[in-house]
């Protein structure tokens, strides 16, 4: 993104549909602030960079929003296959229409949630990148009834080169559950969601993925700037990005 484009964006109206370009394409996003933010963390950052043994990876995305992170999968790996989940009915639909227009292919978009069941999840739409079944972080009470599929059934079916699971909360239940199948994954990035009024399961989560076979690096932390003084009550009072790779 050139810096013209960067300040063109920047003064469009947060929580507004709107276009920006990005390598010379025209690209949906449904708020400016999460749009220029996963800019800089996926291109600039790099943060889902990796190195895959074939030279057309499987990627699973669970948690896909506007489809930046296939952009950047599909950028560093042109004949990768890429399934993505991204369940919020309107960034869907930004979603597919991104993917559309860009032509890519061997991407295949899931309206859902990834789970732990086939089922149906009341979800929380906040109009950005925190769209969740497990917290309305806005207190917005906007929600949706969406449909919800078991990431463990895919997982088991074929390896995966990478796995990324950025699902706001909710890989607070799944990453237990599709702990088995981790040993058919070759690179896992998680992003980690502590909420409030739940106990908190980071280290269970950094045992299983050692178990699992994995080193780990964490970055990326987002939280209170003094914790002992600032109480988040609402929302997520942690975020953290945490790589996972076979030593």
């Amino acid at each position: 993104m050139t810096a013209a484009e960067y300040w063109r964006v920047k003064q469009i109206p947060t929580f507004t549909d709107a276009k920006g370009q990005l390598f010379g394409q025209d690209v949906m996003f449904s708020d400016t602030t999460g749009f220029l933010h996963s800019i800089r963390e996926i291109f600039s950052d790099e943060i889902y960079h990796f190195r895959a043994k074939r030279s057309s990876p499987y990627i699973v995305d669970a948690g896909a929003n506007i489809g930046l992170s296939i952009i950047y999968f599909k950028r560093l790996y042109p004949d990768s296959r890429i399934l993505a989940y991204e369940p919020d009915p309107h960034i869907f639909t930004l979603l597919e229409h991104n993917v559309s227009q860009l032509g890519y292919e061997d991407v295949t978009l899931k309206r859902s949630a990834a789970w732990v069941e086939d089922t149906e999840l009341v979800f929380y739409s906040e109009g950005s990148l925190a769209g969740s079944a497990a917290v309305d972080f806005l207190e917005k009470s906007d929600t949706s009834v969406v449909k919800a599929e078991r990431l463990k059934d895919v997982l088991s079916k074929e390896p995966v080169d990478f796995l990324k699971i950025d699902i706001e909360g909710s890989e607070n239940e799944v990453l237990f559950d599709i702990e088995p199948e981790l040993a058919n994954v070759d690179h896992l990035f998680f992003e980690y969601h502590s909420i409030p009024a739940k106990s908190q399961k980071l280290g269970d989560m950094l045992n299983l993925v050692q178990r699992a076979g994995f080193r780990y690096v964490i970055n990326g932390p987002h939280g209170p700037r003094l914790p002992f003084a600032d109480r988040c009550t609402r929302g997520f009072d942690l975020q953290l990005n945490v790589s996972c790779f076979r030593p």
